[in-house]
């Protein structure tokens, strides 16, 4: 059950929500995976997903409509967009029989490896087939925690986008990819009446977040604003491993 009498949960709620709908609409979701690591230190990570699914849905469908005039070349996305399906596909057959420990170290190794992504992101964009490769461990990484974005904005560093092109692939990107997961939660009956209530509660942070993102975006750098939300991960990630000592 989600913990809706301690405090801290919903500190952690409101922090994360707001952080993902930041960066989803400011900084094309690559540090919006903080919210899961967040809920998991309170709760356990697949109701935590669940408990997010419906506000990224929200997120996703206030940022396209914040950047559809800056959509264009959609072909070159339909390689990452079908790899990603696939990945859903495949994470979402093996919801069922992966354990909460697997999953939890699973997002602390996620988590602490995104924390550096800078580093590594040259490097993997190059590879031959980048768009199946990140397109598909991005549907993977999302379905089972909502990580999706650090994987797709590895492939897109390669593009070289402006800006508000980058915003509004993105935005198309995980639009489609949450859209398609209601599918493997719903088989999974992961819609409790407590996910339910807590994401009503939720919804207006998830509103907060979108418009402080686009407001950020205008005044700054990704740069910046991905350094706070590695630290975040990384600390996160240090405290899921923790807990499984």
């Amino acid at each position: 059950m989600i913990p809706m009498q301690d405090p801290l949960f919903w500190l952690l709620a409101i922090i994360g929500v707001i952080m993902t709908g930041i960066s989803k609409s400011g900084f094309a979701g690559g540090a919006g995976v903080v919210a899961v690591p967040l809920l998991a230190l309170v709760m356990p990570i697949p109701l935590a997903a669940a408990l997010m699914l419906p506000l990224l849905l929200v997120m996703d469908a206030k940022t396209v409509a914040l950047y559809k005039d800056s959509l264009s070349d959609l072909k070159s996305m339909i390689p990452m967009c079908i790899a990603a399906l696939i990945g859903i596909a495949a994470a979402g057959s093996a919801m069922a029989s992966l354990s909460t420990d697997v999953l939890q170290i699973s997002l602390a190794i996620l988590c602490i490896a995104f924390a550096s992504w800078d580093n590594l992101a040259p490097l993997l964009a190059r590879l031959p087939g980048a768009a199946f490769v990140w397109g598909g461990l991005s549907g993977v990484t999302s379905t089972l925690l909502h990580a999706g974005g650090p994987p797709i904005s590895i492939y897109f560093l390669s593009k070289k986008l402006e800006k508000k092109q980058w915003l509004a692939q993105a935005a198309v990107f995980f639009a489609l990819m949450n859209v398609t997961k209601i599918i493997p939660y719903t088989l999974h009956d992961s819609w409790t009446k407590d996910v339910l209530i807590a994401g009503l509660i939720l919804f207006p942070f998830a509103l907060i977040g979108v418009k402080l993102g686009n407001l950020l975006q205008q005044h700054i750098s990704q740069a910046n604003f991905v350094k706070i939300c590695r630290g975040l991960l990384a600390i996160s990630g240090t405290v899921l491993v923790f807990k499984l000592l």
